[in-house]
C-alpha cells in the first residue's frame, strides 16, 4: 500500500530518478511503407437516420465497432428528439444499434430503444466482446434503466433492469462489470455496487464499495474512494483523490493517496487514466510548482515510478505500451522504460492527437496525412493521404485489419487500405 509520509518529497525524487534511469531508448530502424491515397469507398451505406420519432436532422454517433470474424460492423447512433409523441414532455434522444454487413454495407438488423408512446433514452453506452456480443446500457426518460445483451444475429441474449445509474465495462472478454451508485450522500461520500456477470448474464459476484469507479479494464478496477466537496449546488470530485485498485475477483490490491498539491481532474490531452493489457495502470496529475507527472502502477497495484512530462503532452496507450506526444515528437514506452521515438517533421499543423485502433495499434492524423503505427515499435503499418475523391475523414471512424470505417454525415463508408505483407 502507498500512503504519503513527511518524506514524500524525497520519495518522489527517488521515483523520478528511478524513472530517468529506467527510460533508456533503443534505436529502431523503420521499414519503408509506401504512402497511398485513400481509395474511394468500397461501399457507402444507406442513411442511418431513423424515422420512428420526430428528431432533429442529425445523427450522433456513440461508437463504431467492427467484428471481422462475423463480417459485421456495429453503429451505435443517437438522434436528438425535438418533439415527443409520448407522455414525455421534455426533449430526449432516440438510440439505436445498427448492424451492417462488412462486405456490402447493407443493413443486417437494427434495434431501436424506443417503443411507440414509450419513453426515450436520456443516456446510453455500449461495449463489445471479441465474439461480437454487444452489451448496451440505457437510461430512459421514465427513470428506468436497462442492460441488454445482443448476439451477432440481433437476437436478445438477455435483459436486466438496473436500479441505479450505472457504468458498464468489460474486465475481460467474458466478464461484464456493472458499477451502479445512488449518488453522493449528504456528507460527500459515495457508495457503489459492483456486479460481475458472465456472458450468459449469470451473476458471478458482487460487492459494495466506498467510492466511485473511475475505470475498469483488463482485470483491474480503479476507484476514487475520496469524499466529494459541494460547490454551490453541485458535488465536485476531489482533485487529489485516494485511489483504490481492485482485481477481477473484487479483491482490493492497494491504495494510493495523492498529495494535497496534486490535481488529477484534467491537464494536457489524451488519457489521464489508462489500464494496460497486463493490468498495469497509468495516471496523470499536475503538481503545484513542479508540473505534470505520469505515474505508473504495477500489476500488483503499487506505485512503481513517476516521471515528469510536459503540460501539453498527449498520452495514449495500446496493448502494453504507451505513447507521449509532445509537439511533433512521439515517444514510445513500456512500463519498463523507453523503447523508441519518432519526429514527424511533415506535420503541418502539428499533430493534435493519437488514438488506439480497434486492433491495438496507434493511429495519428495530420491535416491531410494519417499513420497507422505498430504498437511495439512505432514502425509504419500504413501511411495514407486524402485526395480529391476522398477529401477528408472528419467523422467518427474506426480502423481494424487494413480497413477504415468512417461516418460522413448520416452514412458509413468502408475504405480498404493496401495490405503490407511485411506486417
Amino acid at each position: 500500500m502507498h500512503t504519503l509520509t513527511k518524506h514524500k518529497s524525497k520519495t518522489w525524487a527517488a521515483l523520478i530518478l528511478s524513472g530517468m534511469l529506467l527510460f533508456t531508448m533503443n534505436t529502431t530502424s523503420y521499414a519503408a511503407v509506401s504512402t497511398e491515397s485513400l481509395p474511394k469507398p468500397a461501399w457507402t451505406s444507406s442513411s442511418l437516420m431513423l424515422s420512428e420519432a420526430n428528431t432533429e436532422k442529425d445523427v450522433l454517433i456513440k461508437g463504431i465497432h467492427a467484428v471481422p470474424s462475423k463480417n459485421l460492423v456495429y453503429v451505435h447512433a443517437s438522434q436528438p428528439v425535438t418533439k415527443t409523441s409520448s407522455k414525455t414532455t421534455l426533449d430526449w434522444q432516440l438510440d439505436s444499434l445498427q448492424a451492417l454487413d462488412a462486405t456490402t454495407g447493407q443493413l443486417k438488423w437494427n434495434t431501436i430503444f424506443h417503443e411507440k408512446s414509450g419513453p426515450y433514452t436520456t443516456y446510453s453506452d455500449s461495449v463489445y466482446a471479441s465474439n461480437g456480443t454487444a452489451y448496451v446500457y440505457m437510461e430512459y426518460s421514465d427513470k428506468t434503466k436497462k442492460l441488454y445483451s445482443f448476439n451477432t444475429s440481433g437476437k436478445t441474449n438477455w435483459v436486466k433492469t438496473v436500479n441505479s445509474p450505472a457504468s458498464i465495462s468489460l474486465l475481460d472478454n467474458d466478464t461484464l462489470m456493472v458499477a451502479s451508485s445512488q449518488g453522493v450522500q449528504s456528507n460527500g461520500s459515495v457508495r457503489s455496487a459492483i456486479s460481475l456477470y458472465d456472458k450468459k448474464g449469470k451473476l458471478i459476484t458482487e460487492k459494495a464499495i466506498n467510492g466511485t469507479v473511475l475505470k475498469a479494464d483488463h482485470g483491474r478496477i480503479v476507484v476514487d474512494a475520496s469524499k466529494q466537496t459541494k460547490v454551490g449546488n453541485f458535488w465536485q470530485q476531489a482533485a487529489n483523490p485516494k485511489v483504490e485498485i481492485y482485481d477481477r475477483t473484487l479483491n482490493r490490491l492497494s491504495f494510493y493517496q495523492f498529495p494535497a498539491n496534486a490535481n488529477t481532474l484534467g491537464d494536457g490531452g489524451g488519457e489521464s487514466l489508462a489500464i494496460l493489457d497486463d493490468g498495469s495502470i497509468l495516471m496523470r496529475a499536475n503538481f503545484a510548482n513542479t508540473g505534470n507527472r505520469l505515474m505508473g502502477f504495477g500489476t500488483d497495484g503499487k506505485l512503481a515510478w513517476g516521471r515528469a512530462i510536459a503540460g501539453d503532452a498527449y498520452i495514449q496507450t495500446a496493448g502494453n505500451s504507451y505513447t507521449v506526444l509532445t509537439g511533433q515528437k512521439l515517444e514510445l514506452y513500456t512500463m519498463k522504460g523507453k523503447v523508441t521515438e519518432r519526429t514527424f517533421k511533415d506535420a503541418q499543423p502539428a499533430l493534435m492527437h493519437v488514438d488506439q485502433t480497434q486492433d491495438g495499434q496507434y493511429q495519428l492524423d495530420f491535416a491531410k496525412t494519417g499513420y497507422i503505427l505498430d504498437s511495439l515499435t512505432l514502425e509504419d503499418v500504413h501511411i495514407y493521404t486524402t485526395s480529391a475523391s476522398v477529401p477528408s475523414l472528419e467523422g467518427v471512424s474506426t480502423y481494424v485489419d487494413d480497413v477504415i470505417y468512417s461516418m460522413n454525415d448520416e452514412t458509413l463508408s468502408k475504405y480498404v487500405l493496401k495490405s503490407n505483407p511485411a506486417k
